[in-house]
C-alpha cells in the first residue's frame, strides 16, 4: 500500500509499503481522510526514521479479527489506536485500554497517513466510533482533535456567564472556542497571531478576538473585563509568554486549563498562582462520542478549520504547508 513515511528530518516520502496484518483483536481500515496533528510536526522536525504518522482520521472497515465483537466490514468509523503492553497491572486485569506503557498509532506503530491502516485493540463505543451518516470523512477526522478541547473545557465547567479566554489558535484552540459557544458561554476573548486564525476565531464565535503580534494579550483582556480578569483561561500554545499571560489575566480563584503541549521546561513564580488562589488543571484527554454528536448537531463546525487538502503522493507538500504556511490551520489528507 501507499504510506507517508518520515526519513530524516523534515523528510517526508510517498513510498509503497506492506500492508497492515490483521490481530485477533484489531480491525483493518480504509483511511478515507487524515489529518496532520501538531504533535506530528514536533517529531517532524526531529530526526526519525520510518514513522508512519496519522491519529485523526476516519474510514471504513475492511477486516475484522475474529475476537471482535459488534464491528464489521463496510462500517464507517472514526477510531482511537493504541497497543496494550499485555504486562502492566492494568492489562493483566484484563483493561487494556488503561495501559501504563501502551504504544500510540502514528508513532510507537504504523498510523493512517496510508491507505490502510490497523488498529489492534478494536472495541465498539470505546476505540471504534461508528459515524452518523451526516458526517463526512473530512469532519470525522476532526473528531480526535475535537474531542481533547471538549475534554478540556469540560474540565473547567464553564457557567454561561462567566468570561473564558483561549490563548492560541491551532486546532484545538479554535475547537476550543466552539465548544465554549456550545455550553452557552457568552464572553470568549482569544488570542493569537496569524490572520487566518484570527479570522477563524471570529468565525468560530469568539467575542474579542486579539492579536497577539500587535498587542498585549494581557492588557487587552484586561480592558475587556473591566480589570477584573476572566474566570477560566484555556492555554493552548503550551508557551512561557502564554502560560505566564494565562496567570496574569486569570481573575481571583480562576482557573488554568493546560492544554498545549511545552516543548521546553517553565520558569515560574508560583507566588501569583497561590495570591490568587488559582486552579492549575492538567489537560490530557478526549470524549469521542460528544465531539461527534457536537459536529452531528451542527453546534461545532470542522469546515472553517480545513484549510488544506492533498493526496497521499503530495505529502511532502502537505508537511510543508502545516509548517510553513501561514493561511494553513487544518491540513487534510484525502484518499478519494
Amino acid at each position: 500500500m501507499k504510506a507517508a513515511v518520515m526519513r530524516g528530518i523534515k523528510d517526508i516520502r510517498t513510498e509503497t509499503v506492506p500492508d497492515p496484518v490483521l490481530e485477533p483483536h484489531g480491525v483493518i481500515i480504509k483511511v478515507k481522510a487524515c489529518g496532520i496533528c501538531g504533535s506530528d510536526l514536533h517529531i517532524y522536525k526531529r530526526d526519525e526514521q520510518g514513522t508512519i504518522f496519522g491519529h485523526e482520521f476516519s474510514g471504513e472497515v475492511v477486516s475484522v479479527g475474529d475476537q471482535v465483537k459488534g464491528i464489521a466490514p463496510g462500517m464507517r468509523v472514526t477510531a482511537v489506536g493504541f497497543r496494550p503492553c499485555g504486562k502492566c497491572f492494568w492489562c493483566s486485569q484484563g483493561k487494556g485500554h488503561r495501559c501504563s506503557n501502551m504504544a500510540l498509532l502514528g508513532y510507537q506503530f504504523p498510523g493512517a497517513m496510508a491507505e490502510y491502516v490497523h488498529i489492534p485493540f478494536a472495541a465498539l463505543g470505546r476505540t471504534v466510533f461508528p459515524l452518523p451518516e451526516e458526517l463526512s470523512y473530512e469532519e470525522a477526522a476532526s473528531v480526535e482533535p475535537l474531542s481533547i478541547s471538549y475534554f478540556s473545557v469540560n474540565r473547567a465547567q464553564p457557567k454561561p456567564d462567566e468570561s473564558v479566554a483561549v490563548l492560541g489558535l491551532g486546532v484545538i484552540g479554535l475547537y476550543a472556542v466552539q465548544v465554549l459557544k456550545s455550553f452557552g458561554v457568552t464572553r470568549i476573548l482569544a488570542s493569537g497571531r496569524r490572520a487566518a486564525r484570527l479570522r477563524a476565531a471570529t468565525e468560530c464565535g469568539a467575542d474579542v478576538v486579539i492579536d497577539a503580534a500587535s498587542q498585549d494579550p494581557t492588557a487587552a483582556v484586561m480592558d475587556a473585563t473591566a480589570n477584573m480578569g476572566v474566570n477560566t483561561v484555556v492555554e493552548c500554545a503550551g508557551q512561557q509568554d502564554t502560560f505566564d499571560q494565562a496567570v496574569a489575566m486569570a481573575r481571583g480563584g480562576g482557573k488554568i486549563l493546560l492544554v498545549g503541549i511545552y516543548e521546553q521546561p517553565l520558569t515560574w513564580d508560583p507566588l501569583p498562582a497561590i495570591s490568587k488562589n488559582l486552579s492549575l488543571i492538567g489537560c490530557l484527554g478526549g470524549n469521542f462520542p460528544a465531539s461527534i454528536e457536537l459536529l452531528r448537531s451542527g453546534k461545532v463546525s470542522a469546515r472553517p478549520l480545513i484549510t488544506h487538502r492533498f493526496t497521499l503522493d503530495q505529502a511532502a507538500e502537505a508537511f510543508r504547508a502545516q509548517l510553513q504556511d501561514p493561511g494553513a490551520i487544518k491540513v487534510m489528507f484525502t484518499m478519494d
